[in-house]
């Protein structure tokens, strides 16, 4: 689990998490059988041919972990034949077990080992390279259309463009759980059909994921995605109590635990009212009110430094004052395992 793409720092609670998961048994066979992450699925039957294990006993093995969130388990696009692969502690791990159905106690002790953990290195560890794997994806209709919008930078393209879409619990809310919706994390294909097989998620049409972005947006959550430019995995709506990504700046303050949008917003002074709405919604805290201080005039003030370009300010400014301004160009790789194999090489500790 260490090898890729987050590696996972070999301490005490992550190791008492990995004991709590995983009998020995599981373990030594999952040690023997897989090299890496994600990057060695097998099937059942080229396992057992590797194993010189009859094909039944090693499906008893595999779909026994894949029920309980512990190897990913997803059909081949093209053949449809089942394979299976090797789950990194986070993404992965940690989301496809806390979104599951173990009993609550268990969870509530490995919710505490995994606040240990995170704290001691893991969130460091999620934010490693100048190449960040996460990105925030801007609020699409705070874009203007005078700005040059690129597909990536669309989260409807996302939503539009894949083939299957479900709706699962979000695991850092559910580990770490605040007043933000539950129901919120988006997964597309190979794992929407593993979550919902594993009855834990529900496919949800176009218009259905639209819509649940929307309430998302209204909730104030932060739509985060894969770095890079097609085929993601999810669409995460991130706070910064609850979500591993986001707390990794405001509370670890690590600057690479994320890519910003290319966006940031901008204010027109003659248009706002001083509602303070922008103040109340900013995960960020990118704005704070400035009283009126004999020559200066009460106002908004705007640390830009601070802002990501959600455009959680814009939506929901009412009188219209704030606006996403495009501000950089930046381009990320084009699929997930290019996004990866760039986080590997521009590794920073």
């Amino acid at each position: 689990m260490n090898m890729w793409p987050i590696r996972t720092p070999k301490t005490d609670e992550i190791m008492e998490i990995l004991r709590i998961l995983y009998t020995e048994k599981e373990a030594g066979f999952l040690a023997e059988t897989f090299s890496a992450p994600y990057q060695d699925a097998k099937t059942c039957q080229e396992i057992s041919i590797e194993a010189k294990m009859p094909p039944d006993d090693i499906l008893e093995i595999l779909d026994n972990l894949a029920d309980r969130g512990l190897v990913f388990r997803f059909p081949h696009w093209k053949t449809k034949e089942v394979y299976y692969a090797l789950l990194p502690l986070v993404p992965g791990l940690f989301e496809f077990y806390f979104s599951g159905l173990a009993n609550e106690e268990q969870k509530e002790k490995l919710a505490h080992l995994f606040e240990k953990a995170y704290k001691s290195g893991l969130a460091m560890e999620a934010g490693p390279s100048d190449y960040p794997w996460e990105r925030v994806i801007p609020i699409e209709k705070t874009l203007q259309v005078s700005q040059e919008i690129l597909p990536f930078e669309r989260v409807t393209e996302f939503i539009k463009t894949s083939h299957k879409i479900a709706v699962i619990p979000c695991a850092c809310r559910t580990k770490h759980p605040c007043g933000h919706p539950l129901e919120a994390c988006i997964v597309f294909d190979s794992s929407a059909d593993f979550m919902v097989g594993r009855g834990i998620g529900s496919y949800l049409s176009v218009e259905e994921a639209l819509t649940l972005l929307e309430d998302m947006e209204k909730a104030g959550l932060v739509h985060t995605t894969t770095n890079s430019q097609r085929r993601p995995q999810f669409i995460c709506n991130c706070c910064t109590c609850s979500c591993l990504i986001l707390r990794g700046l405001t509370e670890m303050h690590n600057p690479r635990a994320f890519a910003v949008s290319n966006f940031v917003a901008e204010r027109d002074d003659d248009t706002c009212t001083l509602c303070r709405t922008c103040i109340e919604i900013c995960p960020f805290d990118c704005y704070f009110y400035h009283y009126d201080h004999g020559d200066e005039p009460e106002k908004i003030g705007f640390n830009p430094e601070r802002c990501v370009g959600c455009g959680l300010c814009s939506s929901h400014c009412p009188a219209g004052a704030i606006t996403l301004v495009k501000v950089r160009s930046e381009t990320p790789e084009e699929t997930a395992r290019d996004a990866w194999l760039r986080v590997e090489s521009e590794r920073v500790h």
